[in-house]
């Protein structure tokens, strides 16, 4: 009996000797800056979702309140900022949690990977996920402090915009997207007309989405 299992034993062993070797796990290669190149948006979020743009070698980020620029490279597979400077304005308490939060993961380097239209960081503990936006025309707005009654399907309080300061204000009948104004504040802004294929037909044929804050002051009395 101990023969026959030692021979048992042995053809067990030769067996797993003559075995293929496991292969390893292929990565898919870290993305390039120029694949990354245009705006994205965090899904699954909501209206606290993040937006990056990346444009050759710069990212701009906005995770809730603030917009977040500087330097950025793709460095042994992470997504990595330098020196993020930001813009100045006064949030809620979360929101600037979540720009300083998302300000130390960019700066510390986050995994990134990208599958088509979407992309992925990831620091170990939190994973993001992305979808590429479509591309829009860049203007130039200034948004008054106050909004204005108006009537669209329902009556609202209309945001009041222009393109040129000599201008009256015009009533725009929607939100721009990002962009959370505080009463009293007027704004500059720079912002991405986005075309709206097949909208409905109660809703605009067009998007604006916020694309920075260049300026905003306190107005007394507005």
């Amino acid at each position: 009996m101990s023969y026959r299992l030692t021979l048992l034993a042995l053809g067990a062993a030769l067996l797993a000797g003559c075995a293929s070797p496991t292969a390893p796990v292929r990565q898919s290669p870290a993305p390039t800056m120029e694949q990354l190149q245009g705006e994205w948006k965090q899904t699954g979020a909501g209206d606290k979702g993040i937006l990056l743009r990346i444009d050759q070698q710069r990212l701009f980020a906005k995770a809730g309140c603030n917009g977040m620029f500087g330097p950025a490279m793709i460095d042994g597979g992470k997504l990595r900022a330098e020196r993020l400077a930001s813009t100045l304005m006064m949030c809620p308490p979360e929101a600037m949690q979540r720009d300083a939060k998302l300000s130390r993961q960019l700066e510390a380097g986050m995994d990134v990977s990208l599958d088509g239209e979407r992309l992925k960081l990831s620091d170990g503990q939190d994973a993001l996920t992305f979808e590429r936006q479509p591309q829009g025309e860049i203007k130039f707005i200034y948004v008054a402090a106050e909004r204005k009654a108006c009537t669209g399907v329902a009556p609202m309080q209309c945001l009041q915009v222009r393109a040129d300061k000599s201008k009256p204000w015009e009533l725009h009948y929607g939100e721009i997207e990002g962009f959370q104004p505080e009463p009293g504040v007027a704004y500059r802004l720079r912002i991405k007309e986005v075309k709206v294929d097949n909208p409905p037909a109660d809703a605009s044929s067009i998007r604006w989405v916020l694309d920075l804050v260049v300026e905003q002051e306190v107005v007394k009395n507005p």
